[in-house]
């Protein structure tokens, strides 16, 4: 169990943070999003850029990134993964927020915000795929993507032990859509990457029609590579 000091300057910016987002409400974009199957249990429609626009105003601080978490609204969730400082997120901690996230796009969110930016994110992603868990293979896998993206200087390491501990077998659908994307970005990093990605795919394909399907997505994106 989790317990935090509360701090009398940290309520106050919550109640006034809560306030801005409850402002962003937008029903015509709440109506779109469950059109796209984004049937939270509490959300008010605001956009993801509005909402980065406004987390931006606000210093990373761990405690107000736990009581915006807790209100449970999609878009305070989201901001509660753009406020906290990853030094101070811890495994408990984690663990929690990608099981109560309940959609993708929130998964999606938290990896891109505050995953990518942990400490130790290669003993996490390590231990995201060596646990199993649907949502934090995903976790593992977007988080992994947008690193090949975005850090351009880091090394192969976290990549090739990745690529090593691909599931033979993933069900998840939207793994199954994330997999291409994250493996064609690390592709893209170098050869050697490249290499390691469709040797790999390769051999997956043969027992799992799934990994068929990415190995032609990504043939698709590199069709020199045998």
């Amino acid at each position: 169990m989790e317990f935090f000091i509360d701090d009398e300057n940290i309520e106050k910016q919550f109640q006034e943070l809560f306030k801005e987002i409850l402002n962003l409400r937008n029903g015509e974009v709440h109506s779109e999003m469950k059109k796209y199957g984004l049937n939270y249990n509490k959300a008010l429609g605001a956009s993801a850029v509005n909402l980065k626009q406004l987390a931006k105003r606000y210093e990373s601080n761990h405690l107000l990134a736990q009581k915006l978490w807790g209100k449970g609204f999609r878009e305070s969730r989201i901001v509660a993964s753009l406020v906290e400082e990853p030094e101070e997120a811890s495994k408990l901690q984690l663990k929690r927020w990608i099981e109560e996230a309940d959609s993708n796009e929130l998964l999606e969110q938290i990896s891109m915000n505050l995953l990518i930016a942990l400490p130790n994110l290669e003993k996490y992603v390590q231990n995201w795929m060596q646990e199993g868990d649907d949502k934090e293979l995903l976790c593992a896998t977007m988080t992994v993507g947008r690193l090949a993206l975005v850090d351009k200087e880091r090394e192969d390491t976290i990549f090739l032990s990745f690529i090593e501990m691909l599931p033979a077998f993933p069900q998840h659908n939207y793994l199954i859509k994330q997999l291409p994307r994250a493996l064609g970005k690390i592709a893209r990093r170098n050869e050697v990457l490249k290499s390691d990605v469709f040797s790999k795919v390769q051999n997956l394909k043969v027992t799992d029609g799934k990994w068929l399907e990415i190995y032609e997505e990504l043939k698709a994106e590199f069709p020199d590579e045998n």
